[in-house]
């Protein structure tokens, strides 16, 4: 999986999970904010809304019930009591029960109290619904201290200059109260008060008398009324509920109210996830970006290494050395900055060689170029020089020199120039195929003819069965006088030289020039074949030069094989030559 999946995928997961926690949020506030409008609309008509809700939230716990708590403490708070009866009209559960209410009820006895027609000292509510298959039954009751009270005041009350007089015990019982006294006429408006606040008002319409009487929160004022039908006068009772100020309504209803706490606790909990989710997405995905860019900051500095942290270790990999797992979706990432680190790091270590090996190789040329120029321009001062009369004999003798030391820096410069065409792909003018054990005699004899080699210094071993191979003639004879050379040259008198053709099923052929010399430390086995590695002088041929090892490793590749080396100081030297054989068409170069 790639890192536009693998990014992709995470933002997915992330906006499901932020998701699923908003959508928790939301049933959450959608609950809670149900449960307050139900529990407002039970305090305002507990006689229908709570009693509904009692039942609702009944849980039979073997063979007994268990009421909701809160629910029974608005029964208390609202001065009442609470009934729970069975189908045979026995009370099974029993809440603030005064001690003049019945414990059992018969069928036409509770009808009687419930409809009014048999005298009740309170207020009786009966609501009856079925849950789980289990018919339940409550009775609530209400003292009617209200009405009685209201009515007491309404007997003592004398109204004079729009003004309601009242008893002096009554009158202070109301002012401790806060509380106030109205008497309306048939339409609603105000012929006397008691105690009333600026802020209450002196004209009621049909639906504001209703709403009061029964949304008492709505208003900040619980009102008691009574209707005399003789008059069709109007008496009003009115008390500010806690907290509130006489007359005044509240700012918002409770509805509003709990919808502002359920919305704003749920937006402000969704911004806080919101922002939670965002760090930690950040940090996620943030972290690893900013650590990769500190990383390319190493890297524009030369240090060639990832960031580590304070023990240490680097900053994607933990203790054990496994990836982070912040870090796993820009593995692609990371592990291109390893492997660029790694490159430029070896190419710098490479940079530092070859600048060396540059400044050998630099020097060496010009050693070998500036030898031989020496000599010739010394000759030439000879030549030219007035005091002597050289003769015949003497300037040939000194042409000569020149002559030799001319084709030695020619052959130097060519070698330069072959070297730099094979490594920039030169390949062979031409190839014939050929049998290697018939036209290895003849290359050996050939390279044997030099006059600096001893006799009989060249053994050669053929295969067993012919050998055919498709070579560039020129460049293979001097592949076999430059390995030839190296061995002699470098070695001792009486080194003998071992080359051994051999034909390796399926299709290898192998070619080793194994000799018996002082060999080569590590160093010099490792740079045997670099440009020149190895100094010479100038009685030498290029065989033997810095660039001729160089050069046998170029033209061995071009003919398509490849060349190894082996040595050990006192064990001698074994350079082998490797092809793979195969069809003409597919060799690099032109056919003849």
């Amino acid at each position: 999986m790639n890192i536009k999946s693998r990014l992709a995928l995470h933002l997915i997961a992330w906006l499901v999970i932020v998701g699923l926690i908003l959508s928790v949020l939301a049933g959450i506030a959608l609950v809670w904010t149900m449960k307050q409008l139900s529990r407002i609309e039970a305090t305002r008509q507990f006689e229908s809304a709570g009693l509904y809700q009692l039942i609702e939230t009944i849980q039979a716990k073997g063979d007994s019930l268990q009421f909701d708590p809160e629910l029974l403490a608005l029964v208390r708070e609202n001065g009442g009591w609470l009934q729970h009866v069975d189908e045979n009209g026995r009370v099974t559960d029993s809440f603030y029960t005064p001690e003049d209410v019945p414990r059992q009820y018969g069928p036409g006895e509770i009808t009687s109290y419930w409809l009014g027609k048999t005298p009740f000292p309170y207020h009786l509510y009966l609501w009856i619904q079925e849950k789980n298959g289990v018919l339940h039954t409550l009775i609530y009751g209400l003292e009617k201290k209200d009405d009685e009270f209201i009515q007491k005041l309404i007997d003592q009350a004398d109204v004079k200059d729009k003004g309601i007089i009242l008893p002096d015990e009554l009158d202070r019982q109301l002012k401790e109260d806060h509380a106030w006294m109205q008497l309306l006429d048939e339409k609603g408006t105000e012929l006397a008060s008691f105690n009333k606040p600026a802020e209450a008002l002196s004209n009621f319409s049909v639906q504001e008398m209703a709403l009061r009487s029964v949304y008492p929160d709505r208003y900040a004022t619980r009102l008691t009324s009574h209707y005399d039908e003789g008059t069709k006068q109007t008496w009003l009772l009115s008390y500010p509920m806690s907290g509130a100020k006489p007359g005044t309504a509240p700012w918002v209803t409770p509805e509003i109210k709990v919808l502002a706490i359920g919305i704003g606790v749920l937006m402000l909990v969704a911004m806080l996830v919101f922002v939670i989710t965002s760090y930690w997405f950040g940090q996620r995905l943030g972290t690893p970006i900013a650590h990769i860019l500190k990383w390319l900051r190493f890297l524009k500095l030369g240090r060639y290494e990832e960031p580590a942290d304070s023990s240490g270790l680097p900053r994607s990999r933990d203790e054990n050395g496994n990836r982070r797992s912040k870090y796993r979706i820009y593995q692609d990432v990371i592990d291109s900055m390893e492997s660029l680190s790694q490159t430029l790091h070896l190419n710098e270590q490479l940079q530092v060689k070859t600048e060396r090996m540059r400044e050998e190789w630099i020097a060496g040329v010009s050693h070998d170029l500036k030898t031989p120029l020496s000599s010739i321009k010394g000759y030439a001062h000879i030549l030219v020089n007035e005091d002597y009369n050289w003769t015949a004999d003497e300037v040939r003798s000194f042409a000569k020199i020149i002559l030799d030391k001319s084709s030695y820096m020619d052959d130097l410069i060519n070698d330069l120039t072959l070297t730099y065409l094979l490594r920039n792909g030169q390949v062979a003018p031409s190839v014939e195929r050929v049998e290697l054990n018939a036209y290895l005699a003849e290359a050996i004899a050939e390279a044997a003819n030099h006059p600096m080699y001893p006799q009989e210094c060249i053994r050669f071993i053929p295969a067993a069965s012919p050998a055919y191979l498709l070579v560039y003639k020129p460049w293979f004879q001097r592949i076999v006088d430059n390995l030839i050379a190296n061995a002699l040259f470098h070695n001792e008198n009486g080194t003998i030289i071992t080359v051994t053709l051999q034909a390796i099923e399926p299709a290898t052929i192998l070619l080793t020039f194994a000799d018996n010399g002082r060999g080569m430390d590590e160093e010099t086995t490792a740079r045997l074949f670099e440009r020149y590695f190895r100094g010479t002088n100038t009685e030498m041929r290029t065989e033997g030069s810095g660039l001729g090892m160089a050069v046998t490793k170029a033209l061995v590749e071009a003919l398509g094989g490849s060349i190894a080396v082996s040595s050990s100081l006192g064990k001698g030297t074994t350079i082998s030559l490797t092809w793979k054989k195969f069809p003409a068409a597919k060799l690099p170069g032109p056919l003849q």
